[in-house]
């Protein structure tokens, strides 16, 4: 059999419903998709054996040993690969890539701004932005976060902001699979002079995105307090209509949930009396929660999005994810945005997420490893709907994935790879990252564009926003 790539000797974890992993393993990837996965003995279907014709490390550097590529190595008398490069993955771990199913990227340009402020939302960010967005700040800004994300192992992600069309650029040159939501606000935005602007400028980017094999782009109504019902029910039904998902934020603060307590019994049963819950939609955060809201959301095929870190970062209470999960809604985790939740990687939200469920359920065995891990790929991709292309490693779908250090000091010894995974990998093990079957990352460095340009841009951007920042932040002391 023919393959492009065929990485073996790597230990894999599949995610797939069986639960399968392989030490040692074999991956075989053409077109961009799984054509082989399983021992590594088995790989020889698609050429030679690297422990036998050559070494190939994970990075290609010839220093140790480079990949081994078309044409044969007359040296040790090997035929010629099947496969147009085969790498050595001993000493690697290799697993799907993480799917982060809440993020702001464009709001890498403001990290660290505004911190520990009360209300901070309204009193400091929507400021901000009105003054500080423009489509250039959107674009480089997603850009340079997406080398955070990329280098970290996130192969996939869901987003929410304005000139998402900038965003979904900058994914097709980084190349991540993305899905794109185009915040819908009931007052003026940097993209849309208008309330509710953001919901004709949203048909144009559906219209110029849909049917990119990377990217998926869709509504973000922002909030319940921030879109009225009645433009939630055009949203959705142009969601229906155009047949894409629907983001938006959901019992995520406690303002929010003072405020349809009364009238509703909670913000989640307000959405439902309105028509909005239904499995188009993602619904970031979901803390405030009741029983109820809970069998709704999982009664309606809702998916949700849990994000620990900016959660606790903002003092809310530990959201009942595993709750969520055993009635059986889709969850995923998000980092939530660089302002929100400051880190981008994923590796500290999924070794956050099961500490403090376990902390709120007051049982150790809330959380098992693989279950944590699962909702950092596969569960995130099945969140965002589309299962059937990523978040595991099966033959048929796409092959995203990435490749750590397995043998670095933090990651060594091994008895439980899933809690490894989980609790042990940090973002500088990750070495290389494919998406779609392209090397996004190798050797730990982006592929798709220049890294140094990339700070560069953010660097002239941050220092154009120090003084209205600085402004900003006088005015809330």
């Amino acid at each position: 059999m023919s393959a492009d790539l065929v990485i073996e000797g790597a230990t894999i974890i599949t995610m797939d419903g069986q639960w399968r992993l392989f030490d040692p393993g074999y991956i075989a990837v053409k077109d961009g998709a799984i054509v082989g996965i399983g021992p590594a003995a088995e790989a020889g279907a698609f050429g030679r054996s690297a422990s036998t014709g050559g070494d190939a490390s994970a990075g290609g550097d010839a220093s140790t040993g480079g990949d081994v590529s078309t044409g044969g190595d007359a040296s040790t008398g090997g035929d010629v690969p099947e496969a147009k490069r085969h790498i050595d993955g001993r000493g690697f771990l290799i697993m799907p890539g993480f799917v982060n199913v809440h993020t702001h990227v464009a709001m890498a340009a403001f990290r660290g701004a505004g911190e520990d402020r009360d209300d901070r939302l309204l009193r400091f960010l929507f400021p901000m932005e009105k003054a500080l967005v423009t489509r250039e700040l959107v674009h480089e800004a997603s850009r340079f976060c997406m080398a955070e994300m990329a280098r970290s192992g996130t192969t996939t992600f869901a987003d929410m902001y304005y000139f998402e069309d900038e965003v979904a650029r900058a994914a097709d040159q980084a190349g991540l699979r993305c899905v794109l939501g185009q915040t819908v606000v009931d007052f003026p935005a940097p993209d849309a002079a208008e309330p509710y602007g953001g919901i004709s400028y949203a048909e144009r980017f559906i219209d110029e995105w849909k049917g990119h094999p990377l990217v998926t782009p869709c509504f973000a109504p922002h909030a319940t307090y921030t879109v009225d019902a009645d433009h939630l029910r055009v949203i959705h039904g142009r969601a229906e209509r155009l047949d894409v998902p629907i983001l938006m934020h959901v019992a995520e603060t406690q303002a929010e949930a003072a405020r349809f307590k009364a009238p509703h019994g909670s913000a989640v049963r307000y959405l439902d009396s309105i028509g909005l819950l239904d499995p188009r939609l993602v619904a970031a955060h979901t803390v405030y929660l009741d029983d109820d809201d809970i069998a709704l959301l999982a009664r309606r095929g809702v998916a949700a999005a849990h994000c620990p870190a900016s959660n606790a970062k903002s003092g809310r209470p530990i959201a009942q994810a595993w709750r969520l999960m055993e009635a059986g809604v889709r969850l995923g985790l998000g980092t939530d945005g660089p302002v929100s939740g400051n880190g981008m990687d994923m590796e500290g939200v999924l070794c956050l997420f099961p500490k403090l469920q376990k902390v709120a359920s007051g049982r150790r065995e809330t959380m098992a490893s693989r279950e944590a891990l699962r909702a950092a790929t596969i569960g995130g991709a099945e969140a965002l709907g589309i299962a059937g292309r990523t978040g595991s490693l099966e033959i048929g779908k796409r092959a995203d994935f990435l490749m750590a250090d397995s043998g670095d000091f933090n990651m060594q010894p091994v008895y439980d790879w899933y809690a490894t995974a989980v609790y042990a990998m940090r973002p500088h093990n990750v070495r290389s990252v494919w998406v779609d079957g392209r090397a996004v990352v190798e050797d730990g460095h982006m592929t798709g564009f220049d890294e140094a340009e990339a700070k560069g841009a953010m660097g002239r951007i941050a220092g154009d926003c120090r003084g209205e920042i600085a402004r900003l932040m006088e005015e809330i002391r």
